[in-house]
């Protein structure tokens, strides 16, 4: 019974003659999170705090320390601490998991290392370049570990470069293209973690993809604002036509895999959309209180349908 679940159960409970007693005696063995489970999980969330505030003090010892370190030790400490944590992952008979997580606490140090490296030679702590020698250089753990929260970090950083070389170096571009790109880029890394996911080709936790679906939506929703409020009907088709191939996508994914959260952030994009297009209508009075009225029908409407979608999932229809 290892794919046992409490709607099963539910199901046994009401069509069987099963007794209480014997009911949470299952509930026990195979629902109920056992004390290994517990000691596993207490030992996971122990070593990711202690990783994250080792990094946290080494920044703090360099901001503190600074006047006083010269730049061969500041530059030696940081390495050495780089180079001691990769081995330590290399080496040790632990877990992938803990391996993974030392590896993630190795990706923070190495943004350190460049941010003192910038710093001493006065490259910019805060440039395009930056992150971008930080992305590169964490690529080879990042593919290797395969490791979920280490592609987040992955995946923000490059949407930050991107962001930053936008914002220092390509001043000229327009911003609808670069959240368009970024709209593009996310959302097409969510249809190839949907399609290895959905062929079983890989285990992709859930929170990777919804951090994935929100961050497309959030630059969707700046496109299709940033074209209706400002004016540029000529960069229209293409947003357009990628909102609706995304979106659809999206609803096709949701209502086959009975996702209440995908069927509840894209309407709420859609609404979001719309809101600006009526603004763009007219300034008159009369707009803001149709505005409201939309927003509260469709809001109240989403809601009911969420309800009932987790009432069905609830039943397993």
């Amino acid at each position: 019974m290892e794919d046992l679940e409490r709607r099963d159960l539910q199901a046994i409970s009401e069509n069987t003659d099963i007794t209480g007693k014997e009911l949470q005696s299952i509930l026990e063995e195979n629902i109920y999170p056992k004390q290994d489970s517990w000691e596993k999980f207490i030992k996971i969330v122990l070593l990711t705090l202690g990783i994250g505030f080792l990094a946290a003090g080494i920044v703090f010892f360099f901001a503190y320390n600074w006047q006083d370190l010269n730049k061969f030790l500041k530059l030696g400490i940081v390495q050495g601490l780089v180079v001691i944590s990769v081995l330590l992952a290399m080496f040790l008979k632990i877990e992938k998991l803990y391996k993974d997580i030392i590896i993630t606490g190795s990706t923070l140090l190495v943004g350190v290392m460049f941010a003192v490296f910038g710093q001493i030679y006065q490259t910019g702590a805060n440039a395009y370049d930056f992150f971008l020698a930080w992305t590169v250089f964490i690529s080879l753990w990042v593919f290797i570990s395969n490791f979920p929260p280490l592609w987040i970090v992955y995946l923000g950083l490059c949407n930050l470069t991107i962001y930053l070389y936008w914002d220092q170096v390509a001043r000229s571009w327009d911003f609808i293209y670069l959240s368009s790109g970024l709209f593009v880029l996310n959302g097409s890394i969510l249809l190839v973690c949907a399609w290895i996911k959905s062929k079983g080709k890989g285990n992709i936790p859930t929170y990777f993809t919804n951090l994935l679906a929100l961050s497309a939506a959030i630059w969707s929703i700046y496109s299709n604002l940033y074209w209706i409020l400002g004016d540029r009907t000529q960069d229209a088709i293409i947003i357009v036509a990628a909102t609706l191939l995304f979106y659809g996508l999206g609803l096709w994914y949701a209502n086959r895999e009975k996702s209440v959260f995908y069927m509840g952030l894209i309407p709420l994009s859609v609404v979001i959309i719309l809101s600006g297009a009526i603004l763009k209508i007219s300034e008159e009075d009369y707009i803001f209180l149709g505005l409201s009225i939309f927003i509260i029908v469709s809001v109240s409407l989403i809601i009911w349908n969420l309800i009932n979608m987790q009432r069905r999932k609830s039943h397993g229809q």
